[in-house]
C-alpha cells in the first residue's frame, strides 16, 4: 500500500532496478577483466573475447579448459541474482501504478506475475553455472526471455491505454518485444555455438544484444515508473 509520509517500500521498489542494471554493467565489466580465459572454440585463449563468450561464460565454476574461476563468477552471479531479485520486486509493485483503470490494472498483474517469473528464471541462471548443470541452465535462459516476451507484450496494452503513463514507454517496450522476439528465434532456430566459430560469434553478439537491451529498458522503465509514482503524489 502506498504510503503519503516518508519514503514507502514501493519507492525503492520503483527506484533500485535502476541501480541494480548499473551495478550489473559494472558487476560484468569487473568479470571480465578478471576471467581467465577460454572459449568454445579455443579454450586456450588467455583472456575473455567479448564477440566469443557468452555472458553464462563468466559465470562457470572454470574455464573450458579447467582453469578455475570463482572470481569472475562471483562477480557475475551475484549480479544476475540481483537483477533477478530487482525485477521481481520491481513488477510485483507495478500493478499499483495501474489502479487508475481496472482494464489496466487486471492487465498488469497478469503481465506482473509472468514477470516474476521471469525474474525467478534470471535468479534461476546465476544459480545453475553452465558447466555444472547445462540442462537446467539453458532451461532458465529459454524461460526467463520467453516470459519477459509476454510481459513486455501485455504492458505495451497496459501502458498505451493508460493515462498516467507517457506513450513513450510503450515505445520502448515495443521496440524491446522486437529484439526479444528476434532472440528468442534466435536461441531456437539459429546455428549451434559448439559447431563453428560463425556459430559461436552470432550467438554470443546476439545474447550481447538482448542483454543490453534489457539493461537499457530496466533503466527506462524504472525512471518511468517513478514519474508515475511521483505524479501521483504516493508520497
Amino acid at each position: 500500500m502506498f504510503k503519503n509520509n516518508g519514503i514507502s517500500i514501493e519507492y525503492f521498489a520503483f527506484r533500485l532496478p535502476f541501480y541494480g542494471a548499473i551495478g550489473f554493467i559494472l558487476f560484468n565489466m569487473i568479470a571480465m577483466v578478471i576471467y581467465p580465459g577460454g572459449t568454445y572454440q579455443n579454450p586456450a585463449c588467455e583472456s575473455y573475447v567479448f564477440s566469443q563468450n557468452y555472458f553464462s561464460d563468466l559465470g562457470q565454476t572454470q574455464t573450458m579448459d579447467g582453469t578455475p574461476n570463482f572470481y569472475a563468477s562471483f562477480f557475475f552471479n551475484n549480479g544476475l541474482l540481483i537483477i533477478g531479485l530487482l525485477t521481481c520486486l520491481f513488477y510485483f509493485y507495478l500493478p499499483m501504478l495501474f489502479k487508475q483503470n481496472p482494464i489496466t490494472y487486471k492487465i498488469a498483474i497478469i503481465a506482473s506475475i509472468i514477470a516474476i517469473t521471469s525474474g525467478i528464471a534470471f535468479s534461476g541462471i546465476a544459480l545453475t553455472p553452465s558447466n555444472l548443470y547445462l540442462d537446467a541452465h539453458m532451461f532458465f535462459v529459454h524461460w526467463a526471455f520467453r516470459s519477459y516476451l509476454i510481459t513486455a507484450i501485455l504492458y505495451i496494452v497496459a501502458i498505451y491505454k493508460s493515462q498516467e503513463w507517457e506513450n513513450k514507454y510503450a515505445l520502448l517496450y515495443i521496440v524491446f518485444a522486437c529484439i526479444l522476439f528476434g532472440y528468442v528465434l534466435i536461441l531456437e532456430f539459429g546455428p549451434d555455438g559448439k559447431d563453428s566459430l560463425y556459430g559461436l560469434t552470432f550467438q554470443v553478439v546476439s545474447q550481447k544484444i538482448i542483454v543490453i537491451s534489457f539493461v537499457v529498458s530496466t533503466i527506462f522503465i524504472s525512471n518511468g515508473a517513478n514519474e508515475v509514482y511521483k505524479n501521483l503524489k504516493f508520497y
